[in-house]
C-alpha cells in the first residue's frame, strides 16, 4: 500500500456560528464565576471592586443595542407614520411603568421582576432550541423550564445577601419585600424548580440543556449579583436573541448579521456609555447616590416593559411557523 493509502483519515469537525454564538454565553458564565472567586466578589459580598465593575459594564454594553432594535421583530416593515405612533407608544408604556416603580416601589417591584423572569426565560427558550434546530417545547413543560432559565440568573442573584442589602439600602420601601422569610422561600422554590428541570432536560436527553441551566444556577448562586446579571444579559441572553433576529432579517448568522442587527442600538449605547461617563465624573466612582441609582434601575426596568411585550410577540409568531 502506498504512503497515502496507509495515512490514517482525519474526520473534520464543522461548528456552525449559532453553536458558536451558544457557547460564547457557556464560557462567559464560566469567566464571570471565576473572576468573582478569584476577586472575592461573591454573592456573599457586600462590597465590588474595579474589576467586577468594569467586567458587569463591558457586559451591559454588549447586551444595551439588542433592546432597542425591537422593530425588527414586526412582520412587515411600518410607514413613518406608524413608526412614529409605535414609538410613542413604546416610550408612553416605559415612562408608566418606570412612574409605578418609583411610585409603588413595593409591588411594582414584585411585578417587574416577574415579567422579566418570564421574559428571559421564554427567550432562551425560544432562542436556544432555534439555534440548536430542535421543535419547539409546549404545554407545562415549557413553562417549568422557561421559569427555571428564568429565575436562576434573575432571582437567585437577586435573593443574595449581596443584593438584598444594597437594594433595601438605596430603596427602604423594598424592605418588606425582600424580608428573610421572602428570601428563604423564594431560593428554596428556585432552586426546587431548577433540580426538577434538570431532572427533566436528563430524562429527555437533552444533556447540553440540562448543563446550561446548572451554569447559569452556578452564575446565580457564586457570582456577585452585578457581575452574574450582567453577563448573563450581555453575553447569553442579548447575544442569543440577537442570533435568531439575524436569522430571521438576513436568513443567517454570521458577524455581519450580527452587527447589521446590532447597528439599530447604537445610539442607546452611546447614551448609555454618556449616562455612566457623567455619573462617574459627577458623583464619583462610589456611586453613593441610592435615589438616583433607584431611579436609573426604575428606568431601565421600564424599557424591559415594552420590550417584553414585542418579544413575547416575536416568540409566538415564531413557533407557530415551527409547529
Amino acid at each position: 500500500m502506498s504512503q497515502l493509502q496507509q495515512a490514517p483519515r482525519t474526520r473534520i469537525i464543522t461548528v456552525s456560528n449559532a453553536t458558536v454564538v451558544l457557547n460564547i454565553g457557556m464560557i462567559a458564565v464560566g469567566v464571570a464565576v471565576l473572576i468573582s472567586l478569584l476577586s472575592r466578589t461573591t454573592a456573599a459580598s457586600t462590597s465590588v471592586g474595579p474589576i467586577p465593575i468594569i467586567v458587569a459594564l463591558v457586559a451591559l454594553m454588549v447586551g444595551i443595542p439588542h433592546g432597542a432594535v425591537d422593530n425588527l421583530t414586526l412582520q412587515r416593515s411600518l410607514t413613518r407614520s406608524q413608526k412614529l405612533w409605535g414609538a410613542a407608544a413604546y416610550v408612553a408604556v416605559a415612562a408608566i411603568a418606570a412612574l409605578a416603580i418609583v411610585t409603588w416601589p413595593g409591588i411594582s417591584f414584585v411585578v417587574v421582576i416577574a415579567m422579566t423572569v418570564w421574559h428571559f426565560g421564554t427567550g432562551d427558550v425560544e432562542a436556544t432550541r432555534e439555534l440548536r434546530g430542535l421543535a419547539p417545547v409546549t404545554g407545562i413543560a415549557r413553562v417549568f423550564y422557561a421559569l427555571a432559565l428564568g429565575s436562576a440568573p434573575v432571582l437567585l442573584p437577586l435573593s443574595s445577601p449581596a443584593a438584598v442589602g444594597t437594594l433595601t439600602a438605596i430603596e427602604p420601601g423594598l424592605a418588606l419585600v425582600m424580608s428573610e422569610p421572602v428570601i428563604v422561600a423564594t431560593r428554596i422554590t428556585v432552586l426546587t424548580l431548577i433540580v426538577v428541570t434538570l431532572l427533566w432536560l436528563i430524562q429527555r436527553g437533552d444533556v447540553r440543556g440540562a448543563i446550561e441551566l446548572f451554569a447559569l444556577a452556578v452564575l446565580g448562586f457564586v457570582a456577585s449579583p452585578l457581575v452574574a446579571f450582567a453577563v448573563y444579559f450581555g453575553f447569553w441572553h442579548a447575544l442569543r436573541h440577537t442570533a435568531r433576529l439575524a436569522q430571521v432579517t438576513y436568513g443567517t448568522i454570521t458577524p455581519r448579521t450580527l452587527l447589521g442587527v446590532s447597528k439599530g442600538g447604537i445610539p442607546s449605547l452611546i447614551g448609555f456609555v454618556v449616562v455612566v461617563i457623567a455619573a462617574v465624573a459627577y458623583f464619583g466612582p462610589g456611586f453613593a447616590i441610592g435615589p438616583a441609582l433607584w431611579i436609573g434601575l426604575a428606568i431601565v426596568w421600564g424599557l424591559t416593559v415594552p420590550h417584553m411585550i414585542m418579544v413575547s410577540r416575536f416568540d409566538a409568531r415564531m413557533r407557530a411557523l415551527q409547529c
